[in-house]
């Protein structure tokens, strides 16, 4: 077995033809002297991921959507969610109080709204209530705003005109304080920025380059304030947390509301504090995981990362569950843990795994300079663990989870687009390994990576991801042409 160490700058990536050309060779010399080294293995992978989330679903589990989304879409096929129990409630409960049933859709994906409209469709049918849809963008980029478009038109046309679409805001508002007021203050006094004309709004936001999940929060319809004995549905295909909403909307002192007779749900389990949230569906478990695969064949991994992150990496790396294994442990660490690599040595020699994955990121950035300042350091870690890794036999991966698409300011104040999104960088340095009988024969991803990092940490481990060897057959390609005699 072989120790090695999964290093993710993340947020860095093959830069496309539209960004400020960050990278540099000056900016970045262990980085372009390990990417041209022969000794080496350089190449990209595709990578549409905007976040830790979904990067870290695809990487442990090797699927783009949410195991969440087939449970609907099975249940939506076999006709299951019509007899849901959760649903017959709800709609008795809105009978009985002659009360409005308000649904906060979490939309980060192309299929949310279309399922949204069957489960409208259905409850539409059991009462006359008013149904009022308030749409949480969680979309990571400008180009999302095509498939907004889409949905919004399904939203309109698809169901009953007692469904009304009420406020649209993005999700970066329910995870701040400030913000968060600023909803629940548009949500019970119906005063602030109105627009009917949809397409005319995410025009606006286009041209401020406002991503979904930043955008502020506007209505489309009036008559959606929240009134005692309406219902609250959240319709989430992720574990989100609704504790602040729903303090919030006890501290707001706008109009009398009796919260205990404001009743919650959601589609999948939410984090409301002490508070149980009744859910429709409990979540799906992966049997093909990161986790089991490190069991399969007794490795050991250490993950060290900031404390906010580990929570949510750990449910994906073991399979959609918040399990604790001795095969995976974490390490918290503060931002100021990089100011000083030795601070990386030490942990190596302190905790005796076969894996370490380090995650460094450079996303939180808002200038062009301390992107850069990020970038040189991410650049001088490489430069010492690949210097460790060599020094005492060990395998050195180098790649991205994701990669940023943003614009931020330069010196000069002007704004430049970064655009690291698409495709992520793979670095491979293995004393042991002959790169001369491998190839990067087949397209590859995030989960052919951690395949490949397994693989190398003990080759008892039967899949090989990026790494495949030549066959005879391709490497007829690779023969060195006959020098011709003068």
């Amino acid at each position: 077995m072989k120790k090695n160490i999964l290093f993710f700058i993340n947020g860095f990536g093959i830069e496309k033809a539209d960004s400020y050309n960050v990278y540099s060779a000056s900016l970045m010399p262990n980085m372009e002297a390990l990417r041209t080294a022969k000794e080496n293995m350089f190449f990209s992978i595709p990578d549409k991921y905007l976040d830790y989330k979904s990067a870290y679903r695809n990487f442990s589990i090797g699927i783009d959507d949410s195991l969440s989304y087939n449970l609907i879409e099975q249940n939506i096929y076999n006709n299951e969610y019509k007899s849901n129990q959760l649903i017959q409630y709800i709609t008795n409960e809105l009978n009985k109080n002659n009360s409005k049933l308000h649904i906060f859709v979490y939309w980060d994906s192309t299929k949310t709204i279309e399922y949204l409209s069957f489960y409208l469709k259905e409850i539409d049918k059991l009462t006359k209530a008013k149904i009022f849809v308030h749409v949480i963008l969680c979309q990571k980029s400008l180009n999302d705003y095509k498939e907004i478009e889409k949905g919004f038109n399904v939203l309109s046309y698809e169901v009953n005109s007692s469904v009304k679409i009420g406020l649209v805001t993005g999700e970066k508002n329910f995870r701040d304080s400030t913000q968060m007021k600023e909803v629940i203050k548009a949500l019970i006094t119906e005063f602030g920025e109105k627009w009917k004309d949809i397409p005319k709004r995410i025009n606006v936001s286009l041209e401020s380059k406002t991503i979904p999940c930043e955008n502020r929060t506007f209505a489309v319809n009036i008559g959606y304030s929240v009134s005692d004995n309406d219902q609250v549905l959240f319709f989430n295909f992720s574990n989100v947390d609704v504790l602040m909403f729903r303090n919030e909307l006890g501290l707001q002192k706008y109009k009398p509301l009796n919260l205990d007779s404001v009743m919650f749900y959601s589609l999948f389990p939410v984090k409301c504090g002490d508070r149980q949230v009744p859910f429709m569906y409990n979540y799906a478990i992966a049997s093909n995981c990161f986790l089991n695969s490190l069991k399969s064949v007794n490795v050991k991994a250490l993950v060290l990362d900031k404390k906010d992150n580990c929570t949510y990496i750990n449910y994906y790396l073991t399979g959609l569950r918040n399990a604790v294994e001795e095969n995976l442990k974490y390490l918290s660490i503060e931002e100021s843990f990089f100011d000083n690599p030795n601070n990386i040595l030490d942990t190596l020699k302190n905790y005796d795994n076969q894996l370490y994955i380090i995650n460094y990121d450079i996303s939180a950035t808002s200038t062009l300079e301390d992107l850069k300042s990020r970038l040189k350091k991410a650049d001088d870690i490489l430069g010492i663990l690949a210097k460790h890794c060599t020094d005492n036999n060990m395998g050195l991966f180098v790649s991205s989870l994701y990669g940023i698409e943003k614009e931020m300011f330069n010196q000069k104040l002007e704004k430049c687009k970064i655009n690291f999104s698409g495709r992520a960088p793979v670095i491979i340095i293995d004393n042991d390994l002959d790169f001369s009988k491998y190839t990067h024969i087949e397209p590859g991803s995030l989960y052919d990576l951690s395949n490949s990092v397994i693989w190398n940490t003990n080759k008892e481990y039967k899949t090989s991801g990026l790494l495949k060897k030549k066959s005879a057959l391709f490497s007829i390609f690779y023969k060195k042409p006959k020098e011709e005699k003068k």
